[in-house]
Order: structure tokens, then sequence, then C-alpha cells
């Protein structure tokens, strides 16, 4: 860890600063940044799972995205290229694209909504027939994303029953819920061509050298009670406890505020942000319900019917976290990790420190490389007894790829 700084003080000042309106003519607020939170907001006050919430954002910035681009001209759109009346504003354009999203996504939100809606174009200083014309694009841009996406499985309910025998997932102690978010495993992906684009090869063969360190290593370090962790392991753990969901979305919203991106700039870097959140969380579902791999806790507690005799059974082994409830093999947690902090690299290609804060806690970590972030939370996600090392790696690798791929052939330049 010696290249990531540590952040204890100052936290809340941090995270509550105010946006900056650098790059935002005539306006007081990025309207990107404000849709995505009042998404996040709405998603929360709906009951909407956080595991969908994210298919939900990645929609929002696409939208928003292609409605500025349409404007400006300066870009490949995502898929939307309305027919342009100018003077158009780029700002009503995502502001009316924003919000027919949401309004949407969230119907019985639409009140709440609304009074952002017109908070936000309140703030637009340019011509009524350029808000106009601008809202006419926007409000094109989201009939054109949310057809695009009506029947993209992101509310479809999928019907899941768990294997038996080794390797498979089976409910998990304490409270042996049933398998849940397997629809996650089915939805179209925003960049890939398929959620099997990056399917990694599967966790290791009970036979191998692999699987034994894998057993081991977990057995040892990710125990509640009478671990070989260390403290300073055990705070890694801890932090990186949380859902990817609790960190990812603030992190990418506060980078566009930080670095004072302009609208461009901001709908551009947050529609690649978060559909690579997105994408590194269908990639790994695909292959976690592909796979069926059991997780640790079952693994340890019946070390005795994998056919090796160095992995020794401890019925009382508990985890140092709770065990989520869906299959093991890879971890979302570094798929989303790793395609999100990549991403952060390949838009700012410069030194730009990748912050993350822990939600319960309260406490900051700043990341000065992806690979610091990406290498700690592989670490993090062993120590908490949740998943093996192989599952750390290899969901890891599924989110590099899918960042790499949406710098080589989305959000392009127009030539």
């Amino acid at each position: 860890m010696s290249r990531t700084l540590l952040v204890t003080t100052c936290a809340a000042v941090l995270w509550t600063m105010p946006v900056r309106s650098s790059g935002f003519s005539g306006v007081a607020v990025d309207p990107i940044t404000e849709w995505s939170i009042a998404a996040s907001t709405a998603a929360a006050a709906s009951g909407m799972a956080p595991l969908r919430t994210p298919i939900t954002l990645a929609i929002l910035h696409l939208a928003m995205y292609d409605a500025v681009n349409a404007v400006t001209f300066e870009r490949e759109p995502y898929a939307a290229s309305p027919r342009v009346v100018r003077p158009a504003s780029a700002h009503a354009a995502a502001i009316e694209a924003g919000y027919r999203v949401l309004v949407a996504e969230f119907p019985t939100q639409q009140t709440v909504l609304d009074a952002t809606y017109e908070k936000l174009l309140a703030g637009v200083g340019e011509s009524p027939v350029a808000r106009k014309n601008g809202a006419e694009i926007g409000a094109g841009v989201a009939r054109t994303l949310l057809a695009l996406r009506a029947n993209d499985g992101r509310n479809a309910a999928v019907p899941y029953l768990p294997g038996s025998g080794p390797r498979a997932w089976v409910p998990t102690a304490p409270a042996f819920l049933p398998a849940t978010t397997a629809f996650l495993a089915n939805v179209v992906p925003f960049t890939m061509d398929s959620g099997a684009q990056f399917r990694p090869a599967g966790p290791p063969r009970f036979r191998s050298r692999k699987w034994v360190e894998d057993f081991t290593e977990v057995k040892a370090l990710g125990a509640k009670d009478g671990s070989a962790r260390t403290p300073e392991q055990t705070s890694t753990a801890l932090f990186w406890e949380p859902l990817a969901g609790t960190v990812w979305p603030a992190t990418i919203r506060r980078l566009a505020r930080e670095q004072a991106l302009d609208l461009t700039s901001s709908s551009r870097f947050q529609a690649a942000a978060f559909a690579a959140f997105a994408d590194g969380l269908i990639a790994c579902w695909d292959a976690k319900f592909h796979f069926n791999f059991w997780r640790p806790i079952t693994a340890i507690r019946n070390g005795d019917v994998d056919g090796h005799r160095r992995t020794e059974a401890d019925p009382g082994w508990e985890p140092l976290a709770v065990t989520p409830n869906f299959p093991e093999y890879p971890s979302g947690h570094t798929c989303a990790t790793a395609a999100v902090a990549y991403t952060i690299d390949d838009f700012f290609e410069r030194d730009v420190l990748i912050p993350a804060r822990n939600i319960v806690s309260g406490e900051e970590r700043f990341y000065s490389r992806p690979s610091d972030v990406v290498d700690e939370v592989v670490e993090a996600r062993m120590l908490l007894g949740l998943h093996f090392r192989s599952a750390d790696e290899d969901g890891a690798d599924v989110g590099r790829k899918i960042a790499r791929q949406i710098r080589r052939q989305w959000f392009k330049r127009r030539h």
C-alpha cells in the first residue's frame, strides 16, 4: 500500500464539496451529475434493488451523452443521432434526456423529479428558442435509448435452483437465503457483444495446486475467529466490505466535480464510467450463474468432499463478513472496480488520484494508479472470507478487458 494515500481527516469536507460551475456558462450546476444523484435517490426511495440500479444509471448517462453530443457534434454517438435544429442548448438537451429516462424508470418519483427538472431548467441562461430545440433533442434521444433497452432483461424475473454436491453453490449461513439477482446474468450489456464476451475460464480444478492454495489461504486469512490476518489486513478488508455500488457512483461524480469537467466532458466521462460499471456487473453475473461455484464457507465446511487430502474440513468455520446469497466465481466487486478504475485512468490520461469512501465508517482512501485500488480490492475480498483469490483475480481481469474495449471502440472523436 505504499502507493496508497490514506486520508481520515477532512472527509466530510471532501465529499460534500459544492459543484464547481467552471465550464458551465449560464448554469450553476452540472446537470449530468445532478441527474445522476437524483437517479440514486429515486432508486433508494422506490426500493429498487442495488444490483438493478446500475442498469438505470448506465441508460441515464448514455442518453445524456447522446443528447449533449448531438448538439456539440464532437464524438461518435452511442445510439442516437437525432435531427438538430439550431440554435440548440446542449444543457437543455441533457436536462430533458435525463428527466425523460428517470420518469420512465421511476414513475412513482415523478413529483420529486419534476422539482429537480424545474431547478435545472431555471439555471439555463440561453435563449428560449435554444432551450426549446435542445429539449426536443433530449426527448428524442431518451425515446431512442428507452426503446433500445425495452426488452433488455433488466426487469425480468429469472428463476434459479441451486445445485448439489462438490463445487455447487448452495444457500449459506447464517440465514441460508435463496439465490438472488439471477436476472443480471441475462441483461443485455452496453458496450460488450454479449455478457459472455469476457467470460473467464472458471474456478480452479479440485486436483490443482491452485485450488489447494486458494482454499488454504482463505481458510487461514478470511476466518471470523482465529484468523492469521494482521490488524492492517483486517482494516483493509472492512474498508472494502460494502457493496461496490456504494463506492463507485460517488467516486465517478466526485471526479467530475473536482476536475471541473465541462458539460461535454462530464457527459462523456460519466457515460463511459457508468457503462463500464454496469457491464462489469453484467459480465460477472454471466459467469457467476454459468459456473455456479460454491462459497468459501461451503467449501471449507465440506473440505472432505472435494477429493483432495490437503483440504481439511472445518465444520464451524465462519467468514469475517456475511456471505452474499449468490454464486462465488468471479468476484463482482473486483469486476466492477477494475472496469471503473481503468476507465477513469483512460479518460484523464494524467495523474488523478482515484478516491474511494467507506459509507459506514467515513474513511477515505486515494489511489494513484488503477492497479493499486484493484490489487487492494482483490486482497480485501479474500480477507473478508467471501472469495477465493482466483475469483478476485479473474474478476479484475474481466473488468480490465471491459475498460480497454470501451477505450478502443466507444465515445471516439469524430473524423
